[in-house]
C-alpha cells in the first residue's frame, strides 16, 4: 500500500504581511499531479490544514478545492486537526464527508477514529489522533495523572485497542524529543510539549505533524515538513511530500 503523507499546509498563512495563498495553490495541484502520477492508495494530513483556527474564506475554498479534487481521482483523505486548526471547525461536516472518502478526527473525547483499508497483504488500520493537549485528556480520563503532552500521549494510545493482524499506521501532531524545530514553529517552555519516540512504539508507521523540516525519528517515525518554505530557517530545506510503502506485516 502506498500512502501520501503531508502535513502542515497553514492555508491562509501571511509572511510578514504578504498571502501564501497563490504559492500554496500552486503546490497543492503540484501535489494532486503527485498523487495521481504515483497511483497513492490514500492520502494522510497530520494536522495544521490552515494557519489560524479561522481562516480565511479564500483558505477554506482552497481546501475544499484540493479535497474535491483527491475524491474525484477516488483518493481516501484522512485528516486531524493540528493546534494551529479549530477541532470543531475543521470536523464540520464529517460524517457527511465518509461518503466521499474524506475521513476527519473529531474533536478528542477518549476514543480515536479509525479508517480501515485493505490490499494484498490485508488490512490497514489507520488512526487518526488529533492534537492533544494535557488538560484535553484529562478531561476524558480524570483518574489518570496527566501533567504533560508526553503524559497526555501515552493515556490516550494506551486506551486505543489494536487488532494484532492488522498493520497500524498513526497520525499525530505533536513534537517528538530530539527533533529540530525551526524559527516558524510555537515553542513551549520548559520542553512540556515534548512526546518521547517509545511512546509510538505500537505503531507500524507514524505519520507526524507539527514540525517544518522533513526529519525521520527513529525507524518508522516521520515528519513530513511543510509543502512550502515559511522561515529563513527553512531556506536551505528541500520541500516534498513523503510517499509511504507499507509491505507485508
Amino acid at each position: 500500500m502506498k500512502l501520501m503523507h503531508l502535513s502542515d499546509l497553514h492555508l491562509g498563512k501571511r509572511v510578514h504581511t504578504v498571502s501564501m495563498l497563490e504559492d500554496q495553490a500552486h503546490i497543492l495541484r503540484q501535489i494532486l499531479q503527485i498523487a495521481a502520477q504515483q497511483q497513492v492508495d490514500a492520502v494522510l494530513i497530520a494536522g495544521d490544514i490552515y494557519d489560524k483556527g479561522v481562516p480565511p474564506a479564500e483558505a477554506v475554498s482552497l481546501f475544499d478545492a484540493f479535497l474535491t479534487e483527491l475524491a474525484r481521482q477516488g483518493k481516501p483523505v484522512c485528516i486531524i486537526s493540528g493546534n494551529h486548526d479549530s477541532a470543531e471547525r475543521l470536523a464540520f461536516g464529517a460524517r457527511l464527508l465518509d461518503g466521499r472518502g474524506i475521513y476527519v478526527a473529531p474533536v478528542y473525547d477518549g476514543t480515536v477514529r479509525r479508517v480501515e483499508l485493505r490490499d494484498a497483504f490485508g488490512p490497514v488500520q489507520i488512526h487518526l489522533l488529533p492534537f492533544l493537549k494535557p488538560a484535553m485528556v484529562r478531561r476524558v480520563f480524570p483518574e489518570e495523572t496527566i501533567e504533560t503532552e508526553n503524559d497526555a500521549l501515552r493515556c490516550a494510545i494506551g486506551h486505543m485497542e489494536l487488532d494484532g493482524a492488522a498493520r497500524h499506521v498513526l497520525l499525530s501532531h505533536q513534537f517528538v524529543t530530539g527533533a529540530v524545530r525551526c524559527e516558524s514553529e510555537e515553542v513551549s517552555v520548559g520542553g512540556l510539549d515534548n512526546v518521547d519516540a517509545e511512546v509510538y512504539a505500537p505503531f507500524d508507521y507514524v505519520a507526524l505533524g507539527h514540525l517544518h523540516g522533513p526529519q525521520n525519528i527513529g525507524a518508522n517515525l516521520r515528519y513530513c515538513g511543510t509543502p512550502l518554505k515559511y522561515s529563513f530557517s527553512e531556506a536551505g530545506q528541500k520541500k516534498s511530500v513523503t510517499l509511504v510503502e507499507l509491505g507485508e506485516k
